[in-house]
């Protein structure tokens, strides 16, 4: 019999669940609550997952190959190599409905994880530029990226725009697949504060919006707004502000380097 699941699932504790990409849910147990504050060396949810509590919220995440510090907590998706951003080659021409993609690789892509399939499986393919440029696709599985071989991308959904040899592709992975703690100079999509320290690779709900618990680099107001993208991994006043990112508010007034402040995220809602 068919396993029945009701997006979204409310549970008696007032958690509500989102599952990313319902069309998989059904091989994931999801009759229990969440737990925020556990990790797991398994993975238990699809990434990206989205859980709410009141203002709340959390999503679900793969950390990289390093432990994250609770002491250090704010967290980014994982650098994308330059030449993946955009002026990649198709390697074919694909019409109009077609769900599968001819990337061509490059010495510089064919580099660890991207040597692996599926490394991109529910990350996104775009078209950046020339024929069917706009384009915008999540992706369903790819072959591991090799040499100067093209490789198949699938899609979860056909093109709607022809490609040529002459279309330009940009690929990125799921940004909650392989988390990291910010750069001081922030490298990818900040995506929100864990709860507890996280064992490298392991899985774990990253708070996204609502209060969280953050470090700060230097005296925050009460009330003003809060950045990271100066001091790894820490947070910083607006005034400091050059390429930094919002992440939020001061719930309570930060007041010195490596003690924590409550921060009102704004990073998800």
């Amino acid at each position: 019999m068919t396993k029945m699941i009701h997006i979204p699932i409310v549970y008696e504790n007032g958690y509500i669940l989102f599952p990313a990409f319902e069309d998989e849910v059904s091989k994931w147990s999801l009759d229990a609550p969440p737990n925020v504050f556990a990790e797991s060396s398994t993975q238990e949810y699809p990434l990206g997952s989205k859980l709410m509590r009141g203002s709340e919220v959390w999503r679900y995440c793969k950390n990289g190959g390093t432990g994250l510090d609770i002491a250090a907590p704010v967290q980014q998706a994982a650098a994308a190599d330059a030449e993946q951003d955009d002026d990649i080659v198709c390697g074919a021409a694909a019409a109009i409905g077609a769900t599968s993609v001819e990337v061509t690789s490059t010495a510089a892509l064919d580099a660890s994880p991207n040597d692996e399939a599926d490394n991109f499986k529910d990350g996104f393919l775009i078209v950046n530029d020339a024929d069917g440029q706009g384009q915008c696709y999540r992706i369903k599985s790819n072959e591991a990226l090799s040499g100067t071989s093209d490789s198949t991308f699938t899609l979860y959904d056909g093109l709607t725009i022809a490609l040529t040899t002459s279309s330009q592709l940009g690929i990125v992975k799921n940004p909650y697949n392989g988390v990291i703690a910010t750069k001081a100079v922030v490298s990818g999509m900040v995506i929100g504060v864990p709860q507890l320290a996280v064992t490298a690779s392991y899985f774990f709900w990253c708070k996204t919006g609502g209060p969280a618990a953050v470090v700060v680099q230097a005296a925050i107001a009460l009330g003003t707004t809060v950045c990271v993208g100066t001091t790894a991994a820490k947070a910083d006043p607006s005034s400091a502000a050059t390429t930094e990112i919002i992440i939020g508010q001061a719930m309570t007034p930060g007041v010195l380097d490596t003690e924590s402040m409550i921060v009102f995220l704004t990073l998800d809602k």
